[in-house]
């Protein structure tokens, strides 16, 4: 006599469940990886490198993540994007810029005061006059901060949800499948002010997408006692991170091409 279908199914949730549990322990995770990223054509650099500061790269926009909780908490994109426009600005070859320290400036000066204090408070043995062996020199004071000829000012200015929206269904003889795809943008805004007259050399925009995919399937099967429904789905998202920094890499590399055909990025 053939067995009920619905018991060869639960049969079936027995077996696995008992496999699972002889699991003691789980698979070692995959180490993290590096996305590439390609090389961008320039001119050729200037004379001399360009000494540039960064203060602060902000999400100005207020857009949060949506969860479908009561509270958003989230935000869409990284409130401080200062990260990536380091990251952007290291990234290019060599001769093109020279980025100096800005955004946490009040602790470098706090260390520094630390420092030239140590220097100024050498032990001296009393009569002698002279610093005791193994100390520094008294007078001996640190090297002068480089001062920023260029700040650069990065904010992400917009945010734009569901620009794009797609979604699909089909089902025949119980088994169907859906679909849904949605693309939002976000555009970057850097520029280029000169710190002995304050005047904005240049500015670059730009926008990104953010594509995000969601794949469902589902079947239904009708006996003569019983009915059974199985779903099975998943989604996909663009990594808001890889899409911010390849939009601060290349506002900045079209600022300076700009600049340097300009000729106000001489260096």
């Amino acid at each position: 006599m053939a067995s009920h279908p619905l018991s060869r199914f639960a049969a079936c949730l027995a077996l696995a469940a008992t496999l699972g549990g002889c699991v003691l322990a789980p698979a070692p995770a995959d180490q993290p990886q590096t996305a590439a990223v390609e090389a961008i054509a320039l001119p050729p650099p200037p004379k001399r490198a360009l000494t540039v500061g960064i203060y602060s790269c902000a999400d100005t926009t207020g857009q949060r993540r949506p969860s479908g909780q009561p509270q958003e908490l989230s935000t869409a994109l990284p409130m401080d994007c200062t990260p990536y426009m380091v990251d952007a600005v290291r990234s290019l070859a060599p001769g093109y810029l020279s980025l100096v320290e800005r955004q946490h400036v009040d602790e470098l000066l706090r260390e520094r005061q630390i420092a030239t204090l140590a220097l100024a408070s050498v032990a001296t043995p009393p009569g002698t006059g002279q610093p005791a062996q193994g100390q520094p020199p008294p007078g001996r004071r640190l090297a002068t901060l480089r001062v920023a000829e260029v700040l650069l000012i990065g904010q992400v200015v917009a945010y734009d949800r569901e620009t794009t929206q797609a979604g699909a269904g089909f089902a025949l003889g119980g088994v169907g499948a859906t679909g849904n795809y949605v693309t939002d943008i976000f555009t970057f805004s850097i520029r280029a002010v000169a710190v002995q007259t304050g005047d904005v050399l240049g500015q670059t925009t730009v926008t990104k997408s953010i594509t995000s995919l969601k794949l469902g399937t589902h079947t239904s099967q009708i006996w003569p006692t019983t009915v059974m429904e199985a779903e099975l789905g998943g989604a996909a998202n663009e990594p808001v991170g890889l899409a911010l920094g390849l939009s601060v890499r290349s506002a900045l590399t079209t600022l300076v091409q700009r600049g340097i055909k300009d000729g106000w990025w001489h260096g």
